[in-house]
């Protein structure tokens, strides 16, 4: 009877755990970010706790070399304000002042292109699909338009949150050992050693990917700004800027990032618009068979059919949020139920 009491205080008490859970959804950014930084940056923090303290007796301890790496992120960030922010903050006003000129363009393109459709001797059906896809893609541009708005509001109304994960980022990398044996000391003693085994291969997955992606990401968005500022397409920095952050969704990223572009260089030409769009054909190659696998390799190794599923998943459940961290998601669970499902 007891050990059956011990079960079901066990299942309310992770019932009760999820229900919490689900109801304190605000914290998760802060935490998300804290996670990435603390992967990002354990590389750096193993370097500097190499180092020997004079008279070459003593390692730096691992606190102080998490404060070094955190001080040398926080002048990297610095510099990458001073250099790239400011110049893009000044580029995005002219950007936001030259918006009604860019709107009116753009009305006037739709016109032409609604009288060539009329003008074309084109089957009434075919015509009717034809209006009803475009109407879909205008809605559908401005349902994505709201959904970014909205974020970028909840994301700014979450700045005072955002002031622990420095301090999060802090105990992840110090005390990653301890915290890992405090979820395990929690399962029975035969269960700790693969439980161990799981956690640490999740780790090494999630760590992989987290820092292979910010570098591809980093890649792609400067060839893209010296692609647009050569080509002479307007915006480079936001175009850039914009590549670097939807480069960070698999598969469907690269076709977001690529399309402001297209548009904007079609407004000015389209002998334009074709070079850009040569130029993304090219950069994707580039992408697909020399950097993400001398980058990522096989840190993931998910069918691509898995990693559609997963960003429809994603998309349907947190939007843009659950579109980036669906693939490292299904990769997670693919290691835990490699680990469960056979008996090793």
């Amino acid at each position: 009877m007891s050990r059956t009491y011990s079960v079901w205080l066990k299942i309310g008490v992770v019932v009760a755990g999820l229900f919490l859970l689900s109801q304190v959804t605000s914290i998760y950014l802060p935490i998300i970010l804290a996670v990435v930084l603390a992967f990002i940056l354990n590389p750096a923090v193993n370097l500097f706790s190499r180092f020997r303290l004079w008279p070459a007796r003593f390692h730096i301890p691992r606190g102080l070399a998490v404060i070094l790496a955190i001080i040398v992120a926080l002048l990297a960030i610095g510099a990458g304000m001073f250099f790239i922010f400011f110049p893009f903050v000044a580029e995005f006003d002219r950007f936001v002042a030259n918006l009604p000129a860019l709107l009116r363009k753009i009305q006037n393109l739709t016109g032409v292109l609604e009288a060539r459709a009329h003008d074309m001797e084109v089957p009434e059906a075919v015509r009717a699909v034809a209006d009803h896809a475009l109407t879909t893609a205008v809605s559908y541009a401005l349902a994505v338009g709201r959904r970014l708005l909205d974020s970028t509001v909840g994301f700014a109304s979450q700045v005072v949150e955002l002031v622990v994960v420095p301090v999060l980022t802090y105990y992840f990398l110090k005390d990653w050992r301890e915290l890992k044996e405090s979820v395990v000391e929690v399962l029975p003693s035969a269960a700790r050693g693969k439980a161990r085994l799981i956690i640490e291969e999740m780790a090494a997955v999630v760590s992989a990917y987290i820092r292979g992606q910010a570098l591809v990401s980093i890649i792609i968005g400067f060839l893209v700004f010296l692609g647009m500022y050569f080509l002479d397409v307007g915006y480079p920095l936001v175009l850039g800027l914009l590549a670097t952050l939807t480069e960070t969704i698999p598969i469907i990223g690269p076709i977001i990032g690529a399309t402001p572009a297209l548009f904007l260089a079609y407004l000015n030409s389209p002998a334009l618009a074709l070079k850009v769009l040569i130029f993304f054909l090219v950069i994707h190659q580039l992408e697909n068979h020399i950097v993400v696998p001398k980058i990522m390799g096989h840190t993931i190794a998910l069918h691509p059919v898995v990693v559609i599923i997963s960003l429809l998943i994603g998309g349907q459940l947190l939007g843009v949020v659950g579109m980036i961290l669906s693939v490292p998601v299904a990769a997670l669970l693919k290691v835990l139920l490699k680990h469960l499902w056979h008996n090793e």
